[in-house]
C-alpha cells in the first residue's frame, strides 16, 4: 500500500484532518517502513508498515501502555496490520549527553515500573513462544554463540556461553510481563539530555528487569556495577536475588557481544573489557 494512498485512507476515516500533509521518509536500523506526516501546526504522526506479524505486535504493546508518557500514543491500526498510526515523539534518537544512570532510573520509574503481568502462557518472543524464561534465554545465548564463534575462533580466544540458571520462583511472579524487548539507547528519543520517550517495541513475554539490562548494556558507556545497581534500586516489580540477577546480566552482556560483532565491531573492545568486568563479579556471588 503506498503512503498516498494511506493518507487519503486516514483523511477520509477522519483519523487524520484534510490539511497538506507532508510525507517524509524516515530511516534507521528498523526493518519497517516509516513515515512521518507533519503540517507544521499541531500533532505529527508516524505511518510504519511492516509485515503483520510485526506490527500486531507493536500494536499490542503500545496499546496495553497507552496511558506511559515516554510511549508513543496509537492513534490507528489497519484491520489487516499491514500499517499503524501513532504519535510523534519529538527529539533526537539515540546517543545522548546525559548520564547514563539518570537515564536507567527515569527507565525503570516512568516505563518498567508500570509493567503488567500478561495472560500469555508461554515467555519470550510473541512468534516464537516457549515453556520458560529459562529456556528463552538459552535462545538468546545461542543465537549469541552463532555470531562470536566464528569470530572469536579468527581472534583466537574463546568466552565461554552464560547458562540461566533455575528461577527462584519464591521471589518474583510466576507470570511473564509484557515488555519492550529492544529497549536500547538506540530505541531512546531524549530533549536536553533527558529521556522522554521509546520507540519501536519488539515484545517479549518476560521480566521487567530483562529491558533494564538491555538497555544498560546498549552503549558501550558507564558499564559498572554502581550504575546498574541505582537503577535496579528504583524498580518496584519482582527482581530475582543478586547472583541470578547478575547471571542474567552476564547474559544479557553476551547478547550484547554478538549484536557487537553484528552490527557496531568497533566498540567490541570495550563490551570485552565489560565482560571481564561483570565475570568476575559472577563468580565473587
Amino acid at each position: 500500500m503506498h503512503i498516498s494512498d494511506i493518507v487519503v485512507h486516514l483523511t477520509d476515516r477522519k483519523v487524520i484532518s484534510s490539511s497538506n500533509w507532508n510525507c517524509k521518509t524516515l530511516t534507521g536500523g528498523t526493518s519497517s517502513q516509516i513515515y512521518l506526516l507533519s503540517q507544521g501546526t499541531g500533532t505529527d504522526f508516524i505511518v510504519k508498515l511492516n509485515e503483520a506479524k510485526v506490527i500486531y505486535a507493536e500494536t499490542e504493546f503500545l496499546a496495553a501502555y497507552q496511558q506511559l508518557v515516554l510511549l508513543p500514543k496509537l492513534v490507528f491500526v489497519d484491520p489487516s496490520n499491514k500499517f499503524m498510526v501513532y504519535t510523534y515523539l519529538q527529539g533526537s534518537a539515540g546517543d545522548s549527553d546525559g548520564s547514563k544512570k539518570e537515564i536507567l532510573c527515569t527507565l525503570a520509574a516512568e516505563l518498567l515500573n508500570q509493567y503488567q503481568p500478561s495472560f500469555s502462557e508461554g515467555w519470550g518472543r510473541q512468534d516464537a513462544l516457549v515453556d520458560s524464561w529459562e529456556k528463552f534465554l538459552l535462545e538468546e545465548v545461542q543465537e549469541a554463540t552463532q555470531i562470536l564463534a566464528p569470530f572469536l575462533k579468527n581472534e583466537n580466544f574463546s568466552i565461554p556461553a552464560p547458562l540461566p540458571s533455575q528461577r527462584d520462583w519464591n521471589r518474583v511472579a510466576r507470570k511473564p510481563y509484557l515488555v519492550h524487548g529492544d529497549c536500547g539507547i538506540h530505541n531512546f528519543i531524549f530533549q536536553e539530555g533527558r529521556l522522554v520517550g521509546v520507540i519501536d517495541p519488539t515484545p517479549v513475554f518476560g521480566f521487567p528487569h530483562y529491558d533494564l539490562i538491555y538497555a544498560f548494556f546498549s552503549s558501550p558507556a558507564e558499564l559498572i556495577k554502581e550504575v546498574l545497581d541505582s537503577a535496579i534500586t528504583v524498580l518496584s516489580t519482582d527482581v530475582p536475588a543478586r547472583k541470578q540477577l547478575y547471571e542474567e546480566v552476564l547474559i544479557g552482556l553476551y547478547q550484547r557481544l554478538g549484536i557487537c560483532v553484528k552490527h557496531h565491531p568497533v566498540d567490541f573492545p570495550a563490551y570485552l573489557e565489560a565482560w571481564n568486568y561483570w565475570r568476575k563479579i559472577v563468580d565473587c556471588q
